[in-house]
C-alpha cells in the first residue's frame, strides 16, 4: 500500500495534495502515451490496479522508490522538478571588481 509520506500544506477541497495530483497527471499521461492499462502497469510493478488508480488521482503521496518503480515499470526516466516546491527566498549577493 502505499505509505501517507509528508503532507502538503497546499490542498484541494478533498484533501489530497496538489503536488500529489501533478505527480498522478503526469503518471497517467505517461502510461496512456506508452499504451498500458492501469492493470497492465499493475502487473509490471507486481502492485494491485487500486494502488496505480490511487496513485492518479493524486491520493497519498509516493515514495521516491515508488516513483522510480513507475518509471522503470513505464519504460521511462524520472526526472524530479522541485519547482513544484513552494518558492523560497534567496538572498543576492553582488561582488564587485
Amino acid at each position: 500500500m502505499l505509505s501517507p509520506g509528508l503532507h502538503s500544506r497546499r490542498t484541494t477541497r478533498l484533501g489530497t495534495s496538489i503536488h500529489a495530483q501533478i505527480v498522478g497527471q503526469r503518471i497517467r499521461a505517461t502510461r496512456d502515451e506508452v499504451g498500458l492499462t492501469q492493470l497492465q502497469l499493475a502487473d509490471r510493478m507486481e502492485v494491485s490496479q487500486p494502488v496505480i488508480a490511487a496513485l492518479e488521482a493524486g491520493r497519498g503521496n509516493p515514495t521516491v522508490g515508488q516513483l522510480a518503480a513507475v518509471a522503470e515499470a513505464l519504460q521511462v526516466g524520472l526526472d524530479i522538478e522541485f519547482p513544484l516546491l513552494p518558492a523560497t527566498p534567496r538572498i543576492g549577493v553582488i561582488i564587485a571588481p
